[in-house]
């Protein structure tokens, strides 16, 4: 069964999660890496994420994930909450915004979720499948990736935060990719700086603080 409690833990971020934080958005950190796969044709079809939590946030869901999730081991109890994070971030589009030409592109599937303590720092990974293959030396990919209610600040870990994956599964050298960082209105800023834990979000206040990220190919 679905508990809510996790799902807010990982969507909105309640106040017993980070007592001691000032009330200002955001309220967690993740440090993000991208790799996007090509078939045998060059093709696009998936996209792998990446999560590294902050430290704080990561023990978090770690200690939550050890206590309330089924087990026999901390690697299987880990494994439930990366498997109930993913189902419901389905809600969500799993934060990932994709377009080519000017066209939103859905994803077709989310698969693969693991979590992992190593280092102090909680890693999240999955996969989605694009809902159709793209030619990245055709047309241009864009996507961006962020919390809609910024609850959480999603960045790109530098300096290789997208990489473009042969079918080979080697890094592809006739491929790029361009991060934009967001330059938001400083009014929407201070409205991030003005909302506390309980408050409310009645747009899509995340998308103005997204990176976007430009992949093309030769």
């Amino acid at each position: 069964m679905i508990r809510n409690r996790t799902v807010f833990a990982i969507l909105t971020l309640t106040a017993l999660l980070l007592p001691a934080i000032t009330q200002a958005h955001p309220h967690a950190w993740i440090d993000l890496r991208i790799d996007f796969q090509r078939d045998a044709d060059g093709q696009i079809t998936h996209m792998l994420h990446h999560w590294r939590f902050d430290p704080t946030y990561g023990q978090y869901l770690y200690d939550d994930a050890q206590q309330h999730q089924s087990g026999d081991t901390p690697e299987a109890r880990l494994q439930g909450l990366a498997d109930e994070i993913l189902d419901n971030l389905d809600e969500y589009a799993w934060y990932t915004h994709l377009r080519v030409a000017d066209e939103s592109l859905a994803i077709a599937a989310a698969s693969d979720p693991s979590m992992e303590m190593d280092a102090g720092l909680l890693h999240f990974r999955f996969r989605l499948e694009l809902e159709r293959p793209v030619d990245p030396a055709a047309t241009p990919l864009e996507y961006r990736i962020y919390d809609p209610t910024y609850f959480i600040e999603i960045l790109h870990q530098e300096p290789h935060g997208t990489r473009i994956l042969s079918a080979s599964g080697l890094a592809d050298a006739t491929c790029r990719a361009e991060l934009v960082r967001p330059r938001p209105d400083p009014a929407l800023v201070a409205r991030a700086l003005a909302l506390d834990y309980g408050a409310s979000v009645d747009y899509d206040l995340g998308q103005h603080f997204a990176e976007r990220v430009t992949v093309r190919c030769e």
